[in-house]
């Protein structure tokens, strides 16, 4: 039921709001749910996107999206989202038009940022920059891999947060477990007192490694995020870039 209020008065709120303006707003050309979505967005070939939640929120996903936002939305030439945000519970009720819309999968692995870049590309007719964009973050993982591969890091066991695996695994890394996305689990504890010279890599956006310091001392612990803390150009690359430079800087 407070459910249903809220949306009801949302929906309201823009009603009025659109009537006060007299006229259509001028379009904002892209809006991304997320700094996540929007990182995607400019890989795919799009510039100046707007993103709806702060890129600085520990958890941009449960962002509750305000009147003003749907406006933004309504307004632009692209909403680019991934569907797990709290925002498109509100979304789903009529309120965007479906040929604005363009859901994709937020997962760094190398294979999916190609896939996502293309399918935004396509639509948009974005196609050299989003290659350009592209190739930049591909020659990014190939060199990362052979440094790997070089330390020998690609020999040492990782256990790897849930929601980082797909990046772990592109990386060339050795994931021999995996923990999260809940709570850390007996069985984590006991596989993780098992390893030797352990890489342990967390998520800043729900950290849970901190008990595997207590059962394995010789692990190195890295903390790495999925959602960029900025908007901008390339941040999908910086992002990764640091995660990157977390690992290596531990070796």
């Amino acid at each position: 039921m407070k459910k249903k209020i809220i949306i009801s008065s949302i929906i309201l709120l823009l009603s009025l709001s659109v009537f006060a303006q007299g006229v259509k707003e001028e379009k904002s050309p892209y809006v991304a749910s997320t700094s996540w979505s929007a990182a995607y967005a400019y890989v795919g070939g799009l510039d100046n996107v707007i993103t709806i939640a702060p890129a600085d929120l520990t958890h941009p996903p449960e962002y509750e999206i305000l009147p003003s936002d749907i406006l933004t939305i309504q307004n632009s030439e692209a909403f680019v989202y991934a569907g797990y945000e709290s925002m498109m519970k509100t979304l789903t009720n009529n309120l965007i038009k479906e040929n604005i819309k363009i859901q994709i999968t937020t997962v760094n692995s190398l294979d999916n940022i190609k896939v996502q870049a293309n399918k935004i590309s396509t639509k948009y007719n974005t196609q050299e920059k989003s290659n350009f964009r592209v190739q930049k973050i591909e020659d990014l993982f190939v060199t990362t891999r052979e440094i790997i591969k070089e330390k020998k890091l690609n020999k040492l066991p990782s256990y790897v947060h849930f929601h980082q695996v797909a990046l772990a695994k592109s990386l060339g890394l050795n994931i021999v477990g995996t923990f999260g996305p809940n709570s850390i689990t007996p069985e984590n504890i006991q596989e993780v007192s098992k390893l030797n010279n352990a890489i342990i890599i967390d998520n800043i956006h729900n950290q849970l490694a901190a008990p595997f310091k207590e059962v394995n001392s010789n692990s190195k612990v890295i903390v790495w995020r999925n959602f960029p803390n900025k908007t901008g150009n390339d941040e999908l690359f910086n992002m990764i870039q640091n995660n990157i430079d977390a690992l290596l800087s531990e070796f």
